[in-house]
């Protein structure tokens, strides 16, 4: 390994292979029904994602404003995690072999991928590789990501975080051309808009405090921060050129915001060194069990947070190693949130990022998933540690720290079983269903997505999900009522007037979704048919 090529590819193989034992070792026999997931409602989601970028582009349809789900009124996917550069890099797995498979392969590979592209970075900044490897793994297999391997892929995906900063710090040392800085910086730029809008805009947040960082304790290397500064301007610039038809759909036309986001979200203090349950140091492996505020985003775990101490205090002249910090409590401080919790109690004690909070572009970013940046900056840290000061002490809490952060394998938050109806594993629903159908099925929301994808976007759904659920919907008490299951003395005139609004031309029932709805049902008056494993309602000719 003293070739840096054959060390990349080493390092590369090697977080392979712990993802794989960590996450696909355990479900290995059944890998192929089962998604690596806590659920399948955000899964579903995303699997129909992965269809529908390849199948509207195949097909000429719009691929950002579709008419095929909420209908009459339609989405407008650019406010939406709706991955369209993951989707169509990723389209001949879900071509050939399902949305399902490429979910799990997103799922085994943004681990490894994040974890890679941090020991690449470290690499840079160390010249070891040992300590690299730690500090890549830091990141990659980090609580952060462990936690959104239950169902959040687009933040998964983070392995261009490490290649952003990189590119710059490759740039300002000089070993990177101003065109090829220019190139590979819009392009990633560009991806990562096109994998995750919440993920880049806050990279572009800590990435200037970093550099306002840079310019306050580098003063030798300032003349080369502005030179990189006015490069990384012009490839802002071209990667907005480039992402310009989706940013135009974001920008002006109308949508549903994501107002869950609005809630805050922070990480609570107690949950920096109290496990979460996927977790094996855990005290239980229960999905749900252990304390509610220990979620896993923001976990440090005491032996961690012991060596970035040291790490301040050895390094506390180092203007390297104080800029490593200002930015590494900038992200700590921020994903906090507006107000301090801890054990799950608001103490209201206001934090720095309630002012930024309030800036339009802003008010939306989820404090918890800051811990990305948290671990990239603590791999970063952990690597200079060790490589600037060897020491078997030095390892050994290092090798501790990880134990602390090790995922449980097989815990069953990251095993959800796939079974569809078979009117949707196979060819049935070509029967049953038609092009002009507009459907309401139950589940209202989750399952139905994957069916609609699986059925190959062959009919309109009535309702659907994709993160928000617009006003057009929500503002009817019939879909509220579909979607917690609470009925009521008006639920079946509220039903009557949904129906009737949204033109639904056929129910399909899951017979598995319990629930009181083949009485609610029968209000329609039109008596239900078995195919296919589902409860299907023909209300008019399609």
């Amino acid at each position: 390994m003293t070739s840096k090529v054959p060390a990349a590819a080493w390092a590369l193989a090697l977080y392979l292979a712990l993802s794989l034992v960590f996450f696909a070792l355990p479900i290995a026999g059944d890998l192929g029904s089962t998604a690596i997931a806590a659920d399948d409602i955000d899964a579903s989601a995303y699997m129909w994602f992965f269809a529908w970028w390849p199948h509207a582009l195949l097909e000429g349809l719009d691929p950002v404003q579709t008419d095929l789900i909420f209908v009459p009124d339609g989405y407008n996917l650019a406010w939406t995690t709706a991955m369209p550069g993951p989707s169509l890099v990723l389209a001949p797995f879900t071509l050939t072999l399902g949305p399902l498979a490429t979910w799990n392969v997103i799922m085994l590979i943004g681990p490894a991928l994040a974890a890679w592209t941090g020991f690449l970075l470290c690499r840079e900044l160390t010249g070891a590789v040992a300590p690299s490897l730690l500090g890549g793994y830091l990141f990659g297999f980090s609580p952060y990501v462990l936690a959104n391997l239950q169902g959040g892929p687009n933040l998964v995906l983070v392995a261009l975080l490490p290649v952003l900063v990189l590119l710059v710090v490759r740039h300002v040392r000089g070993t990177l051309g101003a065109r090829a800085f220019v190139v590979c910086m819009t392009l990633a730029l560009a991806f990562q808009f096109l994998t995750s809008t919440e993920v880049l805009a806050m990279a572009g947040v800590f990435g200037a405090i970093a550099l306002a960082a840079s310019f306050a304790l580098l003063p030798a290397w300032r003349a080369r921060l502005l030179e990189t500064l006015k490069l990384l301007a012009l490839a802002g610039l071209a990667a907005v050129v480039l992402v310009s038809p989706l940013l135009w759909s974001m920008l002006f036309e109308p949508h549903t915001a994501p107002e869950q986001a609005l809630k805050g979200f922070p990480v609570d203090l107690a949950s920096v060194v109290v496990p979460s349950p996927y977790q094996q140091i855990a005290t239980t492996h229960d999905p749900g069990g252990g304390p509610s505020y220990a979620n896993g985003f923001g976990y440090l775990g005491v032996p961690l947070a012991v060596l970035l101490g040291l790490f301040a205090f050895e390094s506390r002249r180092s203007r390297a190693a104080r800029l490593v910090l200002m930015v590494l409590a900038a992200v700590v401080v921020a994903s906090l949130g507006r107000e301090l919790v801890v054990a799950g109690e608001a103490t209201g004690i206001p934090l720095p990022w309630a002012v930024f909070a309030e800036l339009p572009a802003l008010q939306y970013a989820i404090p918890i998933r800051f811990a990305a940046f948290t671990f990239l900056v603590a791999g970063v840290a952990a690597a200079l540690w060790l490589a600037w000061r060897g020491g078997r002490w030095r390892w050994a809490l290092a090798l501790v720290a990880v134990a602390f952060l090790l995922p449980d394998p097989g815990n069953t938050i990251w095993r959800t079983p796939i079974a569809d109806p078979p009117l949707f594993e196979d060819d049935a629903h070509e029967a049953v269903l038609r092009e002009s159908d507009r459907v309401l099925t139950l589940p209202a929301w989750g399952a139905n997505m994957r069916w609609h994808a699986e059925a190959g976007f062959g009919f309109q759904l009535a309702g659907g999900y994709v993160g928000a659920f617009p006003k057009s919907y929500m503002r009817y008490p019939a879909w509220r009522t579909l979607l917690s299951g609470r009925v009521t003395s008006r639920s079946a005139a509220d039903l009557r007037r949904f129906v009737r609004d949204k033109g639904v031309t056929m129910l399909l029932v899951d017979p598995r979704h319990g629930g009181p709805w083949r009485r609610l049902f029968g209000t329609l008056g039109v008596p239900p048919r078995q195919v296919g494993g589902m409860l299907v309602y023909r209300l008019r000719p399609s």
